[in-house]
């Protein structure tokens, strides 16, 4: 967990605000599209994994949930999340690991994580803490990429440049079905769900300065190169955003993603 390349707490915590500004706005769509596979109403205990800023948490308030707690371990997300919480909403935010959640057997309704809990380094424990704090029939849907997504050539081409360390797991491997269904094996009816994640900038040049600044694993391993290797980086970068260029010289990047979904035993 020390390496930025592994989502380290203090490297999210860093690029907290940014992330808040530049990236939320472009998950929203997605987490209510969340919300709503993992059947949120009326009445519902909600926990979201690495829930960040609170972006798919107050989406499933305003669905109606009883009560949403969001956990994730980066602080400054959490501290972003509880200033945003209104007063009077049963909304709560704490800080915790995936991997060892800070709450009793049984307690939820339903978990979520919007491309969150997948990056967990042990996705088998991952999954089944989150089936530990489901109670029997409760439902999970998390947010995942494919491995044969232009997420992943972006991550691809982003790592022929940083520091990468011995891997222990790779998050793209959720959106497999096989191997996700491994992972949950104490759910039933595992599906993944395809849908569309538009990222938009004004050029190729402000997307890659996005993305360099307001991502916690790419920020932080950026900052460490020296300027020549930026300087390469930079301009691989905008090449490849430029694919994405409308005819305005906006960018419209349509990320290709899951929702992966399934009922605790």
């Amino acid at each position: 967990m020390a390496s930025p390349l592994t989502g380290a707490p203090d490297a999210w915590s860093r690029v907290a605000r940014e992330y808040r500004r530049h990236i939320v706005p472009d998950f929203l769509p997605a987490a209510r599209t969340l919300c709503r596979a993992a059947g949120i109403q009326a009445g519902a205990l909600v926990l979201d994994i690495a829930c960040g800023p609170g972006t798919a948490t107050f989406i499933a308030h305003e669905l109606g949930a009883t009560r949403v707690v969001g956990v994730d371990f980066a602080r400054a997300m959490v501290a972003l999340a509880q200033q945003e919480t209104p007063a009077a909403a049963a909304v709560h935010f704490a800080v915790g690991d995936a991997l060892l959640l800070p709450f009793s057997s049984g307690r939820f309704d339903v978990v979520i994580s919007s491309f969150g809990l997948v990056f967990a380094p042990e996705p088998a424990r991952a999954a089944s803490e989150a089936a530990r704090v489901l109670q029997p029939g409760g439902r999970l849907a998390l947010l995942a990429w494919p491995p044969d997504g232009t997420v992943g050539a972006y991550q691809e081409l982003a790592f022929r440049y940083l520091e990468i360390p011995p891997a222990t797991h790779d998050p793209f491997r959720w959106g497999v079905p096989a191997q996700a269904r491994l992972w949950l094996e104490r759910f039933r009816d595992v599906e993944l769900l395809p849908i569309d994640v538009p990222f938009r900038a004004e050029s190729p040049a402000a997307a890659w300065r996005i993305l360099r600044t307001a991502t916690g694993r790419i920020a932080a391993s950026y900052a460490a190169l020296d300027a020549p290797t930026q300087t390469r980086l930079d301009r691989d970068m905008e090449a490849f955003f430029s694919q994405f260029r409308k005819p305005t010289g906006e960018v419209c990047w349509v990320r290709e993603a899951f929702v992966v979904r399934g009922v605790r035993q």
